[in-house]
């Protein structure tokens, strides 16, 4: 973990966001009809979002495990709906959509993993203003 001056808020920010992804993918939902591939979409989002804002907050020789953990959890979601629910369905095309996700939030990060100790002394020196 990087020496962040507001650490316990970024964590908690990638708490929150992935209760968020395990209260959306477990809670009962009706079916839009016609939601087609905007429903992959907001996996993606979901997946590509938690990865950047982990990727931020830890050093680079822990990115891997951030990635093995989000594919993970993608993964452990689309079972626990199989299993677990009686009105969700486990479907390939959400984890290869969230799997897409984590692997282009490591993409777009790979030169800029921890981004955050960035953005925090782009803030304060905003303050200093």
């Amino acid at each position: 973990m990087l020496e962040l001056r507001y650490r316990r808020t970024w964590i908690t920010l990638v708490w929150l966001l992935a209760a968020l992804i395990i209260v959306a993918s477990l809670v009962p939902s009706k079916e839009i009809a016609g939601a087609g591939g905007l429903d992959k979409l907001g996996h993606f989002a979901a997946y590509f979002t938690l990865t950047l804002l982990c990727e931020g907050i830890v050093a680079r020789t822990s990115v891997p495990w951030v990635i093995v953990s989000v594919i993970s959890l993608g993964l452990s979601m689309e079972a626990a709906q199989a299993l677990f629910t009686e009105t969700r369905t486990a479907d390939w095309a959400d984890v290869l959509a969230n799997t897409t996700g984590v692997l282009t939030a490591w993409w777009v990060v790979r030169r800029r993993v921890g981004w955050a100790l960035t953005a925090e002394a782009w803030l304060a020196g905003r303050r200093r203003h």
